[in-house]
């Protein structure tokens, strides 16, 4: 059990990489505080996670809009005060839309950078207390091969995911002596419906464009989560993990 006694919220949990992560978190012992917007998807995955699990581990749901303080605010709390304290913060929500530059909206541009790089300073800056109190943890984040890589038609979605990419570096210096780690995940195109975010998408001719020929599962971005977040990490911070079946190699 590798996650045995931890305590771990993960974000944009109801679906996807999130649920795959929470559903593995949970195989390897971790008390899971699962949350996503969606409070159907989110119960799904509670379910799914706890199924056959009867080792310590658990999991509930805490409805959140990650663009709103108040909301991570009472996600950690619950985490804390439900079981005890706070050892892992994934930061793995997300919002964009497929638009070029000229096509984006200012709101479009906001929600986007809300969602997906402002809630991970937020989760960050109001996880770190509860870190710090256990004597150390680890925050990760879901990056993007679009933090290295350009993809048209995606600028604010790129601009975010290498932001979180920068915060994570300058993040991991400032907390390294609380004995926080601070790491990402870098996933490629991934066989969940946000890989099909525009009807002009196909996906034959994107994965012809990957060496391995495939998309990835969820379950192999959720081991790599589970790797950085686990003591087999323990010297790893400030960098992230490429996950994208060869598509970034120069």
């Amino acid at each position: 059990m590798r996650l045995a006694g931890k305590v771990a919220i993960i974000t944009g949990a109801g679906s996807g990489i999130g649920r795959a992560a929470a559903i593995r978190f949970v195989q390897e012992g971790a008390k899971v505080v699962v949350a996503d917007i969606n409070p159907a998807g989110g119960a799904e995955t509670v379910a799914l996670a706890t199924a056959n699990e009867a080792n310590g581990s658990a999991a509930i749901f805490v409805q959140t809009d990650v663009a709103s303080e108040g909301d991570i605010e009472r996600m950690i709390e619950t985490a804390v005060q439900t079981y005890g304290g706070l050892d892992i913060l994934y930061n793995n929500a997300y919002w964009t839309e497929a638009r070029t530059t000229e096509e984006t909206t200012v709101d479009n541009w906001q929600r986007t950078i809300d969602v997906t790089l402002r809630a991970v300073w937020l989760g960050a800056k109001h996880a770190i207390p509860h870190l710090r109190a256990r004597g150390g943890g680890v925050i990760l984040s879901t990056a993007s091969v679009q933090s290295l890589v350009g993809i048209a038609g995606y600028a604010a979605y790129q601009a975010a995911k290498g932001g979180v990419m920068a915060f994570t570096r300058a993040l991991a210096l400032e907390v390294v002596g609380d004995n926080i780690r601070v790491v990402a995940v870098l996933p490629g195109a991934i066989d969940t419906p946000a890989v099909r975010i525009s009807q002009d998408i196909d996906v034959s001719q994107f994965e012809a464009t990957i060496p391995m020929k495939r998309l990835g599962r969820p379950e192999e971005i959720a081991n790599a989560a589970l790797f950085l977040v686990s003591d087999e990490a323990s010297y790893i911070t400030g960098t992230g993990l490429l996950v994208d079946g060869g598509y970034a190699v120069p």
